[in-house]
């Protein structure tokens, strides 16, 4: 199932926000989460291997994106800090997060790990 966030961002300076953040009828606001058993599993997940990230590490940032993506984290690689704003199975879905937040003048991408 796939769907867009409905979210409004205002860049004001160097701080972005949510002003309204209300999901549309697909999408669920946690996308690193993933329950196998009694296990909760939280973060990157191998069978997810589509990343929606937002480079850097900027609190208010994180902030905002959580506002909309309630478990999106800070995380690094050798590459540096970024926001991983949500995993996806496969690039479509991934590609409709991306574009919601880079409509939102937010730098996210998709990659992909292996």
């Amino acid at each position: 199932m796939s769907s867009v966030i409905g979210l409004t961002w205002e860049l004001m300076g160097n701080t972005a926000y949510a002003d309204n953040c209300v999901p549309t009828s697909n999408f669920s606001q946690q996308f690193n989460r993933v329950q196998q058993g009694k296990v909760i599993v939280i973060g990157r997940i191998s069978k997810y291997p589509y990343v929606v990230v937002v480079p850097g590490d900027e609190e208010i940032k994180l902030k905002s994106i959580q506002q909309c993506v309630t478990d999106a984290f800070i995380s690094q690689n050798r590459l540096g800090k970024y926001i991983h704003a949500g995993a996806f199975d496969n690039y479509a879905s991934a590609k409709e997060l991306e574009i919601v937040l880079r409509s939102r003048k937010l730098d996210a991408r998709v990659v992909y790990f292996r």
